[in-house]
């Protein structure tokens, strides 16, 4: 008895002493001395490689860095993070630039980022104070004060050091703030020629060339828009021209062909020139929270607040979207990759019909490929029929399968173009945006349906944000390559439809199994089906106490958007990056399909120079639904790990496959959404994102990814002494069905771009 209570009192002691303050700190303490040596030990390690240093030295170095390496990698996996960076109003990039060129846009970039109070005495505390107010979350928004009070400090302090500084923090207030590059490179041109300025002479000139590029980067976009718009005008006459004036059409075709050459050229030129100022702009590029605020949706200007609610459990998902689409009362918007001919998308369409008849205005547009079951265009068949028939509803799919025959030559792309959005906007005052498809395979309990997505939704009540979303909708849903779906030729499946909603209606509510008062053979037999396919989902019972915003935060979100191949939009890949570039501390991304592009590989290596954290959750060989994407991570997973050397990779690998695409930067921004990390959402297809500014936001979406980290095998590698890269574990331990396949796609490196 004595010993257990001993035991006990020992138990005690120990949770005690891990729950500690005490505790906690000396963990962090520990986390950031490894961080610390990890990193000098690698850049000690590339040093001598390339200076080619005897072998012994190398091989010292090599087992140093991968000893540190370990010792970091136990660390952090106690959830410890990366030391963080200085604040930006408070301590800017301000070391000696280089000056070595990098292109196109003519710019240096500024050597590794160091504290002012390394390169300049301590700033005065009024100057302090004033930036930290200019910068704050208030003070950006009245941005004409805190310029006045800088002017103030600089007409009352003309002999201090810090004058200079003052004018620096001025000039960012006029270009990001005030909008104002006119203003801002004449306050950095006076700052450029003082010779009291010291090293932020070097620094202005660099902010120079960085706006005087911005406007290159500009121009770029508008060239890109008239080739754009050329090609269509061009096209538009292609497609108006009937084939009974065939030298007329096929003229008109060669001209639209020679117009998408000169596009694609342009295009090609113009990302060349992005990944040269991208890299350029990086060391300006702001904290992430304040880049949040910069940002411009497309459509319009939203401050406010809005409740949001991350939703990852898959039945609460389906709930979400049968409990907004049920109390619908004047308008529905929907968007969707796939929708499945299984109960759920059945029970969807019939649920659509039901507010069809109830006079609620309903768009519906669907991918031809992801949805061929429901619009089968080519054979005359389309599944949505009913629905289309109402006067209050259109339908439409998104590029079928004949609109780009006659150029896919030119560029195979323009076949792969899918509408890879999922949104749903209620009554102008709800939207629910994510990465899930309509299937059973979204929205089943793992225990229901063990091979069952791992997704996540953010659902968001706010008028404003509502309509950002809409707007996204219809710049895909409006244009001409849209083909509205007609009455066709088939049986009425109106009965199988409305069977489908009946069924899934009642047995959400407590699990019951629908027994109609009435029925035909048409009825009962599609019925059976149902309520079999219903039966085996036990937890799909509790949608009578589901509150839509429980568990919601309030905070600013926005709508980004991407259009499809040769729409104008791209904010999204263009946000990510800026939100890579304005990390200082913590990287998270998840995501199913990791195909890193140059842009993307750029960023993240730009991050890692700066010490940042980054964590990349995705599948394996054995839980990848796409086994092209794996086969290209296959093949850049160690030199990711290599030359990105404060990545973590984590993989799934039970039966459960990810299909949740998510990033947390800094703790401060979640984003949740459709884009995937390859070359077919940053080129192809549309996609569209919502951003959240929340820590607590970020803290729960961090929470639930690491909780899948937790759940995942961490691939490692070993560094060689001449440079090669070994896998210590990696796809190899977890192989697929088809492994030898994807070894053999792994080979053709060409194809990345297409998948």
């Amino acid at each position: 008895m004595r010993t257990n209570r001993r035991i006990f009192i020992a138990l005690i002691a120990i949770v005690w002493c891990s729950l500690s303050p005490f505790s906690s700190a000396r963990a962090a303490e520990d986390s950031r001395v490894l961080y610390d040596s990890y990193l000098s030990s690698y850049k000690s390690y590339q040093g001598a490689v390339g200076r080619n240093a005897p072998d012994a030295e190398v091989k010292k170095l090599l087992s140093g860095f991968n000893q540190a390496r370990s010792a970091y990698e136990r660390a952090v996996g106690t959830g410890a993070t990366a030391p963080s960076q200085d604040d930006w109003s408070m301590n800017e990039v301000v070391a000696q630039p280089s000056m070595d060129s990098v292109g196109s846009a003519g710019l240096g970039q500024p050597a590794s980022a160091v504290p002012a109070s390394a390169a300049s005495p301590k700033m005065p505390a009024a100057l302090a104070s004033i930036l930290k107010d200019l910068w704050g979350e208030n003070g950006r928004k009245v941005a004409d004060k805190g310029i006045r009070n800088l002017e103030r400090f600089i007409s009352t302090n003309p002999t201090s050091s810090f004058v200079a500084r003052a004018k620096y923090e001025m000039a960012k207030a006029y270009e990001f703030l005030k909008d104002d590059s006119v203003t801002s490179l004449k306050i950095l041109k006076e700052i450029s020629v003082d010779q009291r300025a010291g090293h932020l002479v070097d620094v202005a000139k660099q902010r120079i060339k960085y706006i005087e590029a911005s406007r290159q980067y500009n121009q770029w976009k508008v060239n890109l828009g008239i080739a754009r718009d050329t090609m269509e005008n061009s096209y538009a006459k292609y497609r108006n021209t009937s084939f009974l004036a065939f030298p007329v059409k096929l003229f008109r075709w060669s001209s639209y062909a020679g117009k998408l050459l000169d596009f694609n050229d342009t295009q090609n030129k113009f990302e060349e020139f992005e990944i040269t100022f991208e890299a350029a702009a990086a060391p300006f590029v702001p904290p992430v929270d304040i880049g949040f605020d910069l940002f411009q949706t497309a459509y319009d200007k939203n401050d406010e607040n809005s409740d949001v609610r991350l939703v990852y459990d898959n039945n609460n998902a389906w709930y979400v979207r049968w409990k907004l689409l049920s109390e619908a009362k004047s308008s529905i918007d929907l968007q969707y990759f796939i929708v499945d001919e299984d109960v759920f998308g059945m029970a969807l369409s019939g649920l659509l019909l039901r507010k069809a008849r109830e006079g609620v205005k309903i768009r519906f547009m669907m991918d031809a490929r992801g949805t061929k079951g429901f619009t089968r265009k080519m054979m005359g068949q389309d599944f949505m029929q009913e629905l289309a028939t109402f006067p209050n509803v259109e339908v439409k799919t998104f590029n079928p399968l004949n609109t780009n025959l006659a150029t896919m030559l030119f560029d195979i792309r323009l076949i792969m173009a899918s509408n890879h959005d999922k949104i749903i906007v209620i009554d102008d005052e709800y939207a629910v945006i994510g990465g899930r498809n309509i299937s059973s395979h979204y929205f089943s309990n793992p225990i229901d349906l063990p091979i069952a997505y791992r997704d996540c939704d953010v659902v968001i009540k706010n008028p404003a944000v509502a309509h950002e979303l809409d707007q996204a909708f219809m710049e895909e849903f409006m244009p001409l390559k849209q083909y509205e779906i007609g009455k066709g030729h088939i049986e009425s499946v109106v009965k199988e439809m409305e069977t489908a909603a009946n069924a899934m209606e009642s047995y959400m509510s407590g699990g019951v199994l629908y027994k109609p008062v009435k029925s035909d053979k048409k009825m009962l037999k599609a019925l059976s089906v149902y309520n079999k396919e219903l039966a085996a989902y036990k937890y799909l019972v509790k949608f009578d106490r589901f509150d839509t915003m429980e568990g919601a935060h309030e905070a600013p979100v926005k709508i980004i958007d991407k259009n499809s191949l040769f729409g104008p939009r791209d904010d999204v890949t263009d946000q990510i990056v800026r939100f890579i570039d304005g990390s200082r501390k913590e990287i998270i991304i998840q995501n199913p399909y990791v195909v890193l592009t140059e842009r993307a590989e750029a960023a993240l290596k730009r991050a890692a120079r700066r010490g940042v954290r980054i964590i990349i959750h995705t599948n394996s060989p054995f839980s990848t639904d796409s086994l092209a994407t794996q086969a290209m991570f296959y093949t850049d997973w160690k030199r990711i790990l290599k030359e990105i050397p404060t990545s973590e990779i984590y993989v799934y690998y039970g039966q459960r496959k990810l299909h949740a695409k998510n990033f947390v930067f800094d703790g401060k921004i979640g984003i949740v959404g459709t884009y995937n990390m390859d070359y077919i959402s940053e080129d192809v297809n549309s996609e569209v994102v919502a951003a959240v500014k929340s820590n607590e936001f970020g803290k729960e979406l961090r929470d639930e990814i690491m909780s899948d980290v937790a759940q995942s095998k961490q691939y490692k590698i070993e560094v060689e002494a001449d440079g090669s890269v070994k896998s210590v574990f990696g796809p190899d331990d977890l192989p697929g069905k088809r492994m030898w396949l994807m070894k053999l796609l792994s080979k053709l490196t060409f194809l990345k771009k297409a998948i």
